[in-house]
């Protein structure tokens, strides 16, 4: 028998239609909704395969959020360790942050990797429109490099700078992050000694560490600031800008308060230069009146003194590589390693490491360019420089084992 449907009206039809709708919006907005987990896994470049990468995308609250990138080059391409220094800074102030297996010092190619990795990241992974640029040492080379030639956001350098004509190419803040004892200090330190000659886009942090990645909460510490200072003054959360104020106060202070009022300056100079910051927490104020202590005087004196000693000892370095024989760089490099702990002096301490670390990059560059010119002697002499120096550094154990192939095949 067949059965006979009811007539349907426009008004059922339309309400049914428009439930339907209402229910499928729902269901949509709800899951758009709802908490994503954090992910962290490594993946590779699609139009690439061999460009691996690490990444790491911290929780949101919703699917639908956008959240910055934040780009990060290890110098000897170890992803996992870039993720782990700034893994804590991406999950503070939320972003993805995405660090490459393949880019390292004397990449010809790392500018198109880059492009390559932001490419693939930017159609995978929930990012807006802001990019940030963090390198260590050979790895900060080459974020600023790539900063001068690409609209970023902001650069964070550590261990490393540009050159002032490369600084002025660069529209976006930078942060350079450098240790006192780090032998590249002195790429950094004109705008400690001469700060009214800074570009209004370049700021300086100083920090206990040698040649390494700064600490995790430093490096949280300075993506805070690039964070905070973007957001115009009516966005920016107010709470958050007030606790993080008050850290970089409490963080002057106690550095004032150890004497140690370089590192201090260099702090209130940073925070004084955003408005919002220096309207909350009266930094210029600050570093007015720690600059005027006599004592920071004459820190900067003492450093002054320090630098031009330093360079002294690099050019004498210089012109006994092939001149002077092996008892007498024992003898130099035993002392220089004696006073490295023993130099009372704080400032002329530093110059000291910095001299032991210019003198490990020096037989580090001589025993790469050599060892590719397959120029024996000249190797065995820097080797043994190298070793003296640096006894435990890996590169000199590389060289010193293709020195002992050339010597095979001789």
């Amino acid at each position: 028998m067949m059965r006979i449907m009811r007539p349907v009206s426009v008004i059922q039809l339309f309400l049914a239609l428009t439930l339907s709708g209402v229910t499928f919006a729902c269901q949509s907005t709800h899951k758009r909704s709802e908490p994503v987990p954090a992910v962290e896994r490594t993946d590779s470049c699609q139009s690439n395969p061999e460009h691996t990468y690490e990444v790491f995308v911290p929780a949101r609250q919703s699917a639908a959020i956008r959240l910055p990138l934040l780009i990060a080059i290890d110098p000897h391409g170890s992803g996992q360790t870039a993720v782990k220094h700034l893994k804590e800074a991406a999950s503070t102030y939320p972003a993805v942050l995405v660090a490459s297996n393949l880019i390292q010092n004397d990449d010809p190619h790392y500018m198109q990797e880059l492009n390559q990795l932001i490419a693939d990241v930017r159609k995978r992974f929930p990012v807006g429109k802001e990019i940030y640029l963090a390198g260590f040492s050979g790895g900060a080379r080459m974020m600023l490099g790539y900063a001068a030639n690409h609209p970023v956001d902001g650069v964070m350098a550590c261990g490393a700078f540009a050159s002032p004509d490369q600084l002025a190419a660069i529209s976006c803040p930078v942060m350079g992050l450098i240790g006192m004892d780090d032998f590249n200090f002195s790429e950094m330190v004109r705008y400690i000694l001469q700060p009214g000659n800074r570009p209004a886009n370049v700021h300086i942090e100083l920090m206990e560490a040698s040649h390494a990645w700064p600490t995790k909460k430093r490096l949280t510490s300075v993506f805070g600031w690039f964070r905070l200072s973007a957001l115009p003054e009516k966005d920016a959360p107010k709470k958050e800008v007030a606790t993080y104020v008050k850290a970089q106060q409490v963080r002057i202070d106690s550095l004032a308060g150890a004497g140690a009022l370089l590192q201090a300056t260099c702090i209130g100079r940073n925070m004084a230069s955003v408005e919002a910051f220096d309207k909350a927490g009266s930094f210029q104020t600050m570093t007015n009146e720690l600059t005027g202590k006599p004592a920071c005087q004459e820190q900067l004196s003492q450093l002054t003194a320090s630098l031009q000693f330093e360079f002294s000892r690099r050019q004498v370095y210089l012109q006994s590589l092939f001149s002077k024989d092996e008892n007498w760089w024992k003898k130099e490099v035993s002392a220089l390693h004696q006073e490295m702990v023993s130099e009372p002096n704080m400032m002329k301490r530093m110059a000291y490491k910095r001299l032991g670390g210019f003198l490990g990059i020096v037989c580090y560059t001589y025993s790469k360019q050599l060892a590719e010119q397959k120029d024996i002697p000249h190797l065995e002499q820097i080797l043994m420089i190298y070793r003296l120096a640096e006894p435990e550094n890996t590169d000199m154990k590389h060289y010193t084992e293709v020195l002992e192939k050339l010597q095979a095949q001789q």
